[in-house]
This record gives C-alpha cells, structure tokens and sequence, in this order.
C-alpha cells in the first residue's frame, strides 16, 4: 500500500505535472488537464473548483469514485484525500486551484461573507449541472481565464484575487439550488430534486407559481414545500426566484439587450416592474448594475 501524503500543495502539482507556471503558489488554473497525474493519494491544502469539456476523468475522493461528465461540476477541498485514477489523452476542461490564503488577502471574501456555500465541507463533490447552468458556469470560466491572460505583471495576483472572487460567488449562486448536506439526503431525495430542478429550468420563465410545479410533480403544493424545505433548507419559491434573479443578471451584464427586452423575454408585465424586482433582488437599478459591470471589467 502506498503511504499517503500528508499535505499537497499547488507547488507540488506544478513540479510533479512539469507545468509552466511562475505566477503564485496559492493560485492555478487549467484549461489542458495534463496526462500525467500523482499515482497516489494526496491531501490537498487548496481547493480545486471545475469541469471536464472533453474528454475523461475518473477520481477518487474521501474514498468515494467519482466519473465525471461534461455536464458534472467538481469540487474538493482541504483535508480531502483524493486520487485520479484515470484520465483520458486530450482531456480538456477549466479547473481552477486557490488556497484560502489566496482570497484572504481581500478583506470580504466568500469565506468570511457565508457561514455556508458550495466551498463547505459538508457539500457535495460532484454536481450534476442542468444545460442552462452548465453554459453559465462554463461562460464564468471562460470570461475569467481570458482577462487572466491579459492581466499586467504588476497588478497580476492583485487581480486575479478579485476575479477569482467574483467568479466563485456567481457559482455559488447558481448552484444554491442543488446544495445539500450529503449526510441528510437520501437518493429518492436527490432524484426529487433533480427533477424540481430541471422543471425550473424549463419553466421558471413562464411559469413562477408553486402550484405549477407541484402538479407537474404529481403532489400537493404543501407536499412540494415540506420537501424542498427539509432537504435543502428553504421554499420552493424561493429556489424558483433565485433561477430567474440569476437569468436576469446575465442578461443586463452580458447581453446588450435593452431593459425592455429582457422585462418581455424574461415575462414581466412592463420594463418598471422588471425594474422594481431587480433592484429588489440586487440592491441596483439594472442601469446601475450594468454600469458597474462594464466599470469592473473595463
């Protein structure tokens, strides 16, 4: 049996893989999965956020294998023993690698911000994303990676902090729908929720009432409720808004869309209560979190 690492380090996986990077210890990130990987257990003291495009990767974490699809959104975090066991020629995915050290430079981070998101240990190692939101997180790696390309020597880690921040939040919005404490959730439970979510994703546009959803379901919309609330902790509604709150911020940040457009694709009655729901939700006017998008990225 081959004695397990005690700790693995970002410096480590760069040196054993032969990777060409310089630019910190406590930050990566992958586009080209390299074929040669540790052929023994590792205890990372980093977390490792991503998916697979092409291609295949098998892993074994905290003792439970794991076969990711191009569709399967992949975490792990400090103090997880993992092992990959395979991994096809070509994979290509984005994978992103940062200590906490990393983000606590900023003084709010996603760390000191939630008691809980997708980052805790008490969450799931593989999600299986619906194909709205698999385009959405892709979309997140691929503006990021880009701008990390062009960032400037002097300002480089300064920036990519922040990048790296911003990008982890939107993630952990998207997927406060499929969180759950893996202990507390049984398979039928996990199939339930599947389906909710797929529904939601088909429907929230059209469709936003509870009731909708129950009867497509084939339950009671108090049934739906106590369900939802047991395993993930809050009300269908709830999840059913945060959908259409998360598509109304991609379309006012990256679409240029006029507000009016997005009240009538998005089925709001005019472009003021659009307006109102957004600021609601958000705390901007969709003028103002335009603004301060294209400042952010400018």
């Amino acid at each position: 049996m081959t004695a397990k690492i005690q700790e693995y380090g970002i410096r480590d996986i760069i040196n054993y893989r032969s990777l060409d990077w310089v630019e910190s210890d406590d930050f990566l990130y992958l586009t080209d999965i390299p074929s040669e990987f540790e052929p023994y257990f590792v205890n990372p003291n980093y977390y490792c956020v991503g998916m697979i495009t092409s291609g295949s990767l098998r892993i074994i974490i905290d003792s439970k294998a794991y076969a990711l699809s191009t569709h399967s959104l992949m975490i792990y975090r400090p103090g997880q023993t993992f092992q990959v066991t395979q991994l096809s020629r070509k994979t290509k995915g984005t994978f992103i690698l940062f200590t906490k050290k990393f983000l606590e430079h900023l003084n709010e981070n996603i760390f000191s911000v939630k008691h809980e998101s997708f980052l805790s240990e008490n969450m799931q190692n593989l999600i299986d994303l619906t194909v709205p939101d698999k385009q959405r997180i892709s979309r997140l790696f691929k503006g990021v990676f880009e701008l990390l390309t062009h960032l400037s020597p002097h300002s480089w880690e300064l920036v990519a902090r922040s990048l790296t921040s911003a990008m982890l939040y939107e993630i952990d919005n998207i997927l406060k729908g499929y969180l759950f404490k893996k202990d507390q959730i049984t398979n039928a439970d996990l199939h339930f929720l599947d389906t909710f979510n797929n529904l939601v994703a088909k429907h929230f546009i059209t469709n936003r009432e509870t009731s909708f959803y129950a009867e497509k379901l084939g339950i009671t919309p108090r049934s739906l409720y106590l369900r939802i609330k047991k395993s993930l902790g809050d009300k269908p509604s709830a999840l059913i808004y945060h959908r259409l709150v998360s598509e109304a911020k991609y379309m006012v940040s990256y679409t240029n869309k006029t507000f009016s457009e997005i009240a009538y694709l998005l089925n709001f009655s005019d472009p003021f209560a659009f307006s109102k729901f957004f600021k609601n939700q958000t705390g901007f006017s969709p003028k103002s979190y335009r603004s301060l998008y294209f400042q952010d990225n400018s």
